[in-house]
């Protein structure tokens, strides 16, 4: 592998969310062209010695990912960023478009889901405003953008 597919490879590893070929770029001082011929030569590189990992391509996004059939023998090492309580919790905020109150989340998630929504509203996920005698919740930008919720989306959900 050439200096600058070396480099990339780098920063495709120690990146956490996908990067776009003109981040790499303007970042090396390269062309978007060799940055894709990179990419592509290290994604050979990876078949070539059936490596266990693998340059995933989200549109215009590049990331290096486990190969999915070997995610089931890392899980129990994964850090996760959520439990599924916190994201069965997102989805019912999420759901609920503004209109969860803390009532409706101690009846459905259990007397401790404060613990579990102060988590929540630390990573930005969750905002909440004062409501009558209790609070309102909701999510936010963040949550959003993390799981790459847009008006295009939600048009599509909604046919």
């Amino acid at each position: 592998m050439n200096d600058i597919s070396r480099k990339i490879e780098a920063i495709l590893y120690s990146s956490k969310e996908p990067l776009k070929a003109s981040e790499i770029a303007e970042y090396l001082n390269i062309t978007n062209g060799e940055v894709i011929k990179a990419v592509n030569e290290i994604s050979r590189n990876y078949e070539n010695i059936n490596s266990s990992l693998k340059i995933g391509q989200f549109g215009n996004q590049y990331k290096i990912k486990l190969r999915e059939e070997l995610v089931p023998v890392v899980e129990p090492f994964i850090e996760k960023e959520f439990t599924e309580k916190q994201l069965a919790m997102l989805s019912y905020i999420y759901k609920m478009s503004g209109e969860a109150i803390s009532g409706n989340l101690r009846d459905n998630f259990g007397y401790n889901y404060k613990e579990d929504l102060d988590k929540l509203k630390k990573s930005g996920m969750v905002s909440a405003r004062k409501y009558r005698n209790t609070h309102k919740y909701k999510v936010t930008i963040e949550f959003n953008r993390k799981f790459n919720i847009n008006k295009r989306t939600l048009r599509a959900e909604e046919q």
